[in-house]
């Protein structure tokens, strides 16, 4: 948790920084913001993972010759959840991250990076209703006050930039 608290923060500042730095265009300063651009060497980044993956696996060979009998009796479904799935369905979340993530790589070049950090706290509403929509969770009162609360801080802390600019 505190290196994803360290990464995240890193990675916003380094963001801000980028969207901050000025090149020189027909004698103009003009800010290089490009979020777009920024999404996308972010996830070419990531999809870079997939080499080192599949070099892994194609050099380490399948574990197959190594499977303990707990594994061979695995069952293909637990809990009612696939355990093996089709990868091309992997797309549909994939596109919601890149949607979501160009869009708030744009909001960064309109606000402040802390300001930015706290509206991001938005994900916990809409991820909780969604899990109670799709993946049938049950929340309890604690639960609704803590998202109730994080509405009205973020709501807050918007009203305030908002104005301040």
């Amino acid at each position: 948790m505190v290196m994803m608290l360290l990464f995240g923060a890193y990675d916003t500042i380094v963001l801000k920084a980028q969207d901050k730095y000025e090149v020189e265009v027909d004698g103009v300063l003009q800010e290089y913001t490009h979020p777009y651009f920024q999404c996308l060497v972010m996830f070419s980044g990531q999809a870079l993972c997939l080499i080192i993956y599949f070099s892994k696996k194609y050099c380490c060979g399948s574990k197959s010759d190594n499977k303990s009998v707990l594994d061979a009796e695995a069952p293909k479904e637990v809990g009612g959840l696939k355990t093996s799935i089709n990868p091309v369905l992997l797309l549909i979340p994939a596109s919601c991250d890149v949607g979501a993530s160009t869009c708030m790589f744009i909001g960064l070049t309109q606000c402040d990076a802390s300001v930015y950090q706290m509206l991001r706290a938005m994900l916990i509403p809409v991820v909780a209703t969604f899990s109670m929509l799709f993946l049938k969770n049950k929340y309890y009162l604690h639960h609704y006050v803590s998202i109730v609360a994080i509405v009205v801080g973020v709501a807050i802390v918007g009203l305030v930039s908002v104005q301040a600019h």
